[in-house]
């Protein structure tokens, strides 16, 4: 997931570029109009996320401009909460409205359905009891409510669940979701798998066990 973020608010753009940086979606940031349409003729997004008021244009012309060189969609994020507003910028091909402020839970989710309608099928789920993963769109449920992982806890997470009911050792889970071969001592593992645990529910039908001495394993709550 790549979103191309264009906001002239430096300490917003910087906060919003973490933000999804933090949930494993690559960003970048663009401060003006003339920037905004250099970036999306030559890189590919997924999203273009839209401030209106720009030091060189707004964004609504902007919008219009992006709809015949990209197919990304688009979301006007603004402080502009005017009706008018609201149905000229979904008139000129925005996809969607977000005003400022906003809670960063929304604007994602935002995302991920605006994805849904212009993308259409997210890709192949991986399913393990009441858990739903999305590798392609980096998304995961449990019953049917979204879980908000960091980028290192969706890794970890879908590495067991590409090995369900197999103890992985810390070594394996390294390689495979940090992405090399580790040698010594690290609680980097460890901290990772309880931070994810604290993300599934209680009452949910899985759990990561520890297999003391060896490592970690996804199983069901109640095998």
């Amino acid at each position: 997931m790549r979103v191309l973020i264009v906001e002239d608010h430096r300490e917003l753009a910087r906060w919003l570029q973490n933000e999804l940086n933090h949930v494993g979606w690559q960003s970048d940031v663009a401060y003006s109009v003339e920037s905004a349409s250099t970036m999306a003729r030559h890189g590919f997004y997924d999203v273009i996320l839209l401030d209106i008021m720009l030091p060189d244009g707004d964004g609504m012309t902007l919008c219009r401009q992006l709809r015949h060189i990209t197919k990304a969609a688009m979301i006007m994020v603004t402080a502009r909460d005017d009706l008018h507003d609201r149905v000229h910028a979904l008139d000129d091909g925005a996809d969607d409205y977000v005003t400022k402020p906003f809670a960063i839970e929304e604007l994602l989710a935002r995302i991920r359905a605006v994805l849904r309608r212009t993308h259409g099928d997210p890709g192949p789920v991986l399913e393990f009891y009441d858990l739903r993963l999305w590798p392609e769109e980096r998304t995961v449920s449990q019953n049917g409510v979204l879980l908000s992982l960091s980028r290192r806890e969706f890794d970890l997470l879908l590495v067991f669940m590409q090995n369900p009911n197999r103890v992985l050792s810390r070594d394996q889970l390294l390689e495979k979701a940090w992405g090399y071969d580790f040698y010594g001592e690290s609680n980097v593992v460890d901290v990772t798998v309880r931070r994810l645990r604290d993300h599934l529910s209680p009452e949910g039908h899985v759990m990561i066990t520890t297999v003391r001495g060896v490592g970690y394993m996804l199983r069901g709550s109640h095998d």
